[in-house]
């Protein structure tokens, strides 16, 4: 039988001998092709531009001391001096060009328009651009509000669309209400935030009519008013009775629109709600009438700390306090200390043992058969 050693050395994984060959090969792969490209006699392929190609059909093969020529790509328009032509140098790489001799074809520069003015978004007019347009206070837009540069041809580029224009802005009357009307109703056109006023006719009956609404509109923009017209019509709230309680403030016969009164609960009792109220326009008090409640208010004390407690101790006096904060502090960076020593002997061992190797006289098991 054979010897079995216990503390023998296992085999280093197959997988990392693979990984180490596969480098190797990888390394010499690269090795030879930089070998090969040095002894061949030709270029690499010639660089490519993005606003020039080249001209004619591109080869894979270009000799040493060989001329190629580029052209600007559709869009792009050649400006001289630059140098357009390349060749094959003995070490095998081209002449260094560059494609900044081939510039964007252009829009005509647009002019801002009266009481407006332009914002090019993407900071030129070249084809792919954009132009904005925006007016000044008190005047709108008519007509595209953006315009985008369009390359038409290889050499010409328009916008696609003209120009707007800004126009002063002027609103119609605004809308009549029924039982009420507003000022300047005999003005046909109105200019930029002029206003008008809007109030009720009297009611031949026994209630009067309320504005519900804002009673100022202005115009804000073209035939646009700043608001809703209002309306008028009669509101009337229900006599305020409240049980238990007396109305403070507000008092009268009738209770229309906006109407405020002020309530409080008599002695025994205590109110559940608000005690203010206000008639609304769908002539219901807003909010609902409060109720007065039989008994006291109930009041929900909030519960004191723990540490404020007879006998237990505060803890910001004595060692319970300053004292124990420095005491957690000092404790914290012994533990930190031990622990870093620790660290220290636990490495220390592993190199000493390392450096020591394994025992020379492993002991051997031998089974006899």
């Amino acid at each position: 039988m054979t010897p079995f050693a216990p503390n023998a050395r296992p085999r280093r994984p197959r997988r990392k001998i693979y990984t180490f060959w596969w480098y190797f090969l990888s390394i010499c792969a690269e090795a030879l092709l930089y070998l090969l490209s040095t002894l061949s006699d030709a270029c690499e392929l010639p660089p490519p531009f993005e606003a020039m190609k080249l001209k004619g059909i591109s080869k894979p093969y270009y000799e040493v001391g060989e001329t190629i020529e580029y052209k600007c790509k559709k869009g792009y328009l050649y400006l001289p001096p630059f140098l357009m032509v390349t060749t094959c140098e003995p070490n095998h790489t081209w002449v260094p060009i560059s494609d900044e001799g081939c510039i964007k074809v252009e829009c005509t520069k647009l002019e801002n328009p009266s009481f407006g003015n332009i914002h090019y978004i993407d900071g030129r007019i070249s084809w792919g651009s954009r132009a904005q347009f925006t007016c000044m206070e008190g005047h709108y837009l008519v007509g595209m509000s953006v315009l985008h540069c369009v390359l038409k041809s290889d050499d010409h580029a328009y916008w696609n669309g003209p120009s707007p224009h800004c126009e002063k802005v002027y609103c119609s009357p605004p809308p009549k209400i029924k039982n009420g009307t507003h000022t300047f109703g005999d003005i046909d056109v109105f200019k930029y935030r002029e206003s008008v006023i809007y109030s009720c006719d009297p009611n031949p009956g026994p209630d009067k009519f309320s504005l519900v609404g804002m009673s100022i509109l202005f115009c804000s923009g073209h035939n646009t008013w700043s608001s809703k017209p209002p309306e008028c019509k009669v509101i009337k709230c229900p006599f305020p009775v409240l049980q238990n309680g007396r109305q403070i403030s507000g008092f009268g016969e009738n209770f229309s629109y906006q109407a405020t009164v002020m309530f409080e609960c008599v002695e025994g009792f205590y109110m559940k709600g608000t005690d203010t109220v206000v008639c609304g326009a769908n002539s219901t008090w807003d909010p609902p009438i409060p109720i007065c409640l039989k008994g006291s208010m109930p009041t929900h004390p909030t519960k004191s700390p723990v540490n404020n407690y007879p006998g237990y101790p505060n803890p910001r006096e004595g060692i319970f306090g300053k004292e124990l904060d420095a005491w957690i502090i000092a404790l914290i960076i012994i533990t930190s200390i031990v622990g870093f020593v620790v660290i220290c002997l636990i490495i220390l061992r592993y190199l000493e043992f390392r450096k020591k190797g394994p025992s020379s006289s492993p002991r051997v098991l031998n089974i006899q058969t």
